[in-house]
Formats: C-alpha cells, sequence, structure tokens
C-alpha cells in the first residue's frame, strides 16, 4: 500500500510541474530590487578599504534605521561594505551614516538621486525597480566634524546588488 502512495505522489508531483511555465514561477533573484552597495575606501589611500567601526544608516524623516545587509542587519561592526535600499517611489533617498568610533558619535548625509525605471520580468514576480544616472550629493556640515570626506560613484546604473559596487565613500 505504501508503494502505490508513494507511486502516486510522484505522479502527481509529476503533473504539477508539468504544468508550470517559466512564467508561473518566480525566483527570489529574479523579483528582487537591488540595493544601493557602498564600499569604504581610505581617504588617503583611496585603493585600500578602510573598515567603518560601527555603522548605522538611517533615512531622513524615518524612525527606523535601514538594514545594511541581507540578514536586514541595522547596526554593523568593522565592515568595509554596506547594501542600502533606495525608494521605489521617488527619485531621491536621503540618508544620514551614523559612525561610532571610540564611543563617538557622528552623523553625516548624503543624498542619492537617481531615475526610477520598471523592469518587467516575468507573470509571477510582475515588476522591479532598477534605479539609472545616480548621483550622491554630500551635504557639508555647518558645525562638528565630518567623518564621510567625499564619495565617489563607480557605476551609476543600479541593476543588480550581487556583482557591483555602486558608491565608494572615502573617510
Amino acid at each position: 500500500m505504501k508503494i502505490f502512495s508513494n507511486i502516486f505522489l510522484i505522479l502527481l508531483l509529476a503533473v504539477v510541474l508539468n504544468g508550470c511555465e517559466k512564467d508561473d514561477l518566480c525566483t527570489t533573484d529574479q523579483a528582487v530590487t537591488p540595493r544601493l552597495v557602498i564600499e569604504f575606501r581610505d581617504v588617503l589611500n583611496p585603493l585600500d578599504f578602510k573598515a567603518v567601526d560601527q555603522i548605522q544608516v538611517q533615512e531622513i524623516g524615518s524612525t527606523e534605521p535601514a538594514p545594511l545587509d541581507s540578514n536586514n542587519s541595522t547596526i554593523l561592526t568593522d565592515v568595509e561594505t554596506i547594501s542600502i535600499p533606495l525608494r521605489t517611489d521617488s527619485n531621491r533617498t536621503s540618508y544620514d551614516f551614523i559612525l561610532t568610533e571610540d564611543g563617538a558619535i557622528n552623523s553625516d548625509n548624503i543624498d542619492f538621486n537617481y531615475i526610477i525605471e520598471e523592469e518587467y520580468v516575468s507573470r509571477a514576480c510582475g515588476f522591479r525597480v532598477i534605479y539609472n544616472n545616480l548621483v550622491a550629493v554630500l551635504t557639508s556640515e555647518t558645525r562638528g566634524t565630518q567623518w564621510i570626506n567625499s564619495t565617489v560613484i563607480v557605476e551609476n546604473e543600479i541593476t543588480n546588488d550581487t556583482q557591483d559596487i555602486h558608491v565608494q565613500i572615502l573617510h
């Protein structure tokens, strides 16, 4: 009796999978709107990575910190790279980059401007957003110490977040 139930399950699975078309399935790598990947570099030698002691990023106007990696961590320690989401309903996202170093907290603001493009993925996935013509504008501090010296756009089209670095922050 057990053999018949196993054969029945295998046949049922074969019928279900045979009935699916490519557009009926959506894998996680297809439907994901990419995040902005940021790399931290040494201002004195931009070819060298320079990890930040402790970083937190918060969108202006939000009460919650932004996720900085694929695990949705909101505070990272001793990192050289982070990935943050950009707004999909606006051509601008403004973030405070909050550095904690030797117990001191320092916050600098960067505005990211871009053009939104919706890209059709499939019937199952629907659309995802990609970002074109990325520009990063660092706000100068009128008081206090600025920890970010400059930003460099490495890739101004954000179509994925697995292969490309989009922005370098020199500090």
